[in-house]
C-alpha cells in the first residue's frame, strides 16, 4: 500500500507549494510512489503555493513530469486569460474560489474559449477551507452547477474535485450520466471525509458498470503525505475490486483523456438514450 503499480501513473490533481526545494522533493516522493507525472497548479501566496508563473517555470524545468494548469478566478479573469494561458504553455485551467457561481452566464465566455482551444478544466467543488481574504461561497462551487455548463459546452473536458464533498451522490451521478464530466476523490489523509468514509460507501457511489471510466486518481496533498494519500485511495476503492484494466484507467488513462493526450472510446451515458441517425 502507498504505491501505484500502474505503469506511467498520472496524479491528476496536485499543487506546488511555495517551500524551499518543494518541486524537486515532490518529484522524488512521487516517483517513489509510482507516479510518473503530476497535473499541477498553484493558488498563490494566500494558500502558501506557487503562483501561475512559478508553476509554469517548474513545468518548463521538468516537462516530462509536470503538466501545468493555469489558476483563474471566475468573475475576475475573462476569456482573454484563457488565450494567454494557452500561448504561455499551460495545458488547462484550474478553477476555485470564484466570485460568481460556476453556472453564471458571465462565466460562459471562459468556458467557450477553453472548449475552443482544447483546454480541460479542473473545478474545485464542495465546501472550501476558510481563509481570510478569499471572497467566495461554497454555493458557487456546488457540483450541480456544472450540469448546465456541461450541457452548453459538450466538448469541454471537466473534472469535479473531491467528489463534491459533501454532495458525493450529485457529483458521481453527474459523472455517470454526463459524458464530459469526471470526478476525483482527493482529500486530506489526516481527517475529514477522505478518512471517514468506508470502501462500502464508495462502492455505493460508483455503482454502475463503467464507473472506472469516470474516476481520475489525484492526491492534492503535501509531498510528505503522498504515500498515505495513495493508501487511503486504494482503501476507498477496495470494495469495488478494480481489475488491472480498471486500475490503468483510474491511475493513468483517464487523466490522459482529460488532458487530451489520449482518445478513448466514446463514453456511453448510463441513463436515457436517444439513438440518432449518424447522417443527421
Amino acid at each position: 500500500m502507498g504505491r501505484i503499480d500502474v505503469a506511467h501513473a498520472v496524479d491528476g490533481h496536485a499543487h506546488l507549494l511555495a517551500e524551499s526545494d518543494y518541486v524537486a522533493r515532490h518529484l522524488d516522493a512521487a516517483a517513489a510512489c509510482g507516479i510518473a507525472r503530476s497535473v499541477v497548479s498553484g493558488l498563490g501566496s494566500t494558500w502558501g503555493m506557487l503562483d501561475n508563473a512559478g508553476v509554469l517555470a517548474a513545468a518548463e524545468r521538468f516537462p516530462d513530469q509536470l503538466v501545468p494548469l493555469c489558476f483563474l478566478v471566475l468573475g475576475r479573469d475573462n476569456a482573454n486569460a484563457v488565450t494567454m494561458a494557452k500561448s504561455r504553455g499551460f495545458r488547462g485551467i484550474k478553477l476555485t474560489q470564484p466570485l460568481i457561481p460556476y453556472d453564471d452566464e458571465r462565466a460562459f465566455p471562459v468556458y467557450a474559449k477553453a472548449e475552443e482551444v482544447g483546454f480541460p478544466i479542473l473545478f474545485h467543488s464542495g465546501v472550501m477551507a476558510h481563509v481570510r481574504g478569499v471572497w467566495t461561497s461554497t454555493d458557487f462551487m456546488r457540483p450541480l452547477r456544472l450540469d448546465g455548463v456541461a450541457r452548453r459546452f459538450p466538448d469541454l473536458r471537466m473534472q469535479i474535485a473531491h467528489v463534491g464533498v459533501p454532495e458525493y451522490e450529485m457529483a458521481t451521478t453527474l459523472a455517470r450520466i454526463v459524458p464530459n464530466i469526471r470526478v476525483d476523490i482527493t482529500g486530506s489523509p489526516h481527517g475529514g471525509w477522505y478518512t471517514a468514509k468506508s470502501p462500502e460507501f464508495m462502492a455505493g457511489l460508483f455503482h454502475w458498470p463503467t464507473w472506472s471510466r469516470k474516476l481520475v486518481f489525484g492526491t492534492d496533498v503535501h509531498y510528505r503525505d503522498l504515500p498515505l494519500a495513495i493508501s487511503h485511495h486504494q482503501r476507498l476503492l477496495s470494495a469495488l475490486q478494480p481489475t488491472a484494466e480498471q486500475e490503468a484507467q483510474i491511475y493513468r488513462d483517464n487523466a490522459r483523456e482529460f488532458l487530451g493526450e489520449r482518445q478513448g472510446e466514446a463514453y456511453r451515458t448510463v441513463g436515457y438514450q436517444v439513438e440518432r441517425d449518424p447522417n443527421e
